[in-house]
């Protein structure tokens, strides 16, 4: 995760203890966000909850797999946690190395939910899952009454209501000459061209009704937060679709396998 130094304003890794451009130090040492599991044991019980068929979608939790074509975590005989991508060359990039169980289960799991939102976004469901995904990955709406509707909308109006003043609304906030993303308690900011998850400064997070901005606009110069992997965090996982069985179908990719598919098995990460 990527947070911003202190002292001279530029983007590191929340790994860092300090800034590789200034020197300064880095106090800013959480490691994951709320609802993301903390270690190797509660990840790989989160994935088998929701029934996530792991060797066919390539993620190996727990273990050090060596064949090409697999992101993994374990802990090593030094006691450290090493999370990894074998390439298709069969040559490993290691994405961190370190004692940080939270922090390194973190970094699987955002990886593990970009890669299937990635499998998502260009496969439609399997035949007869009763999935309800269209080919560009999102959910359709289902047929209700008019009266389920208008109770619902109620709901959520003083749902919102209720919640003002509480947290930052969900939207796009300019604030330093960038945009930033507020979803539930979460902040994102675009970086590099993709967005990023992000320890907002305080001066953000006192007096964010400062900085918003509103909803998507194409004027922002930034992609729609919308179509990134950490879009509806909580609500990503929470649906019957994945606990269908569906999953081990081998029928969700053409080749039944996600390393036939859409992955990107030559970057490092």
């Amino acid at each position: 995760m990527r947070i911003k130094c202190e002292y001279c304003d530029r983007f590191i890794d929340d790994t860092d203890s300090v800034c590789p451009y200034c020197g300064g130090t880095n106090d800013k040492m959480q490691r994951s966000g709320t609802g993301v599991p903390k270690t190797v044991e509660e990840l790989l019980a989160f994935c088998q909850a929701h029934h996530l068929p792991l060797e066919k979608m390539r993620f190996f939790i727990g273990e050090d797999y060596r064949e090409p074509r697999a992101y993994g975590i374990y802990k090593d005989e030094s006691g450290n946690f090493v999370v990894y991508k074998n390439k298709s060359d069969g040559s490993r990039a290691v994405r961190y190395t370190g004692s940080d169980e939270a922090y390194a289960v973190n970094e699987i799991y955002q990886k593990l939910k970009s890669e299937i939102a990635n499998q998502r976004s260009h496969n439609p469901p399997p035949p007869g899952s009763g999935a309800g995904y269209p080919a560009g990955g999102r959910r359709r709406a289902p047929v209700r009454s008019h009266l389920a509707i208008l109770i619902l909308v109620i709901f959520f109006i003083a749902a919102a209501i209720l919640s003002m003043g509480h947290s930052p609304r969900s939207g796009y906030y300019r604030y330093d000459d960038g945009y930033y993303y507020s979803q539930g308690d979460d902040w994102y900011y675009y970086y590099d061209d993709e967005w990023i998850p992000i320890f907002a400064d305080e001066e953000l997070e006192a007096n964010y009704g400062d900085y918003y901005v509103g909803p998507y606009e194409s004027g922002y110069g930034v992609d729609d937060f919308q179509d990134s992997g950490y879009y509806e965090e909580s609500s990503f996982w929470d649906n019957s679709d994945w606990d269908s069985g569906d999953w081990d179908s081998g029928d969700w990719d053409s080749g039944g396998d996600w390393d036939s598919g859409w992955s990107d098995w030559d970057s490092d990460w």
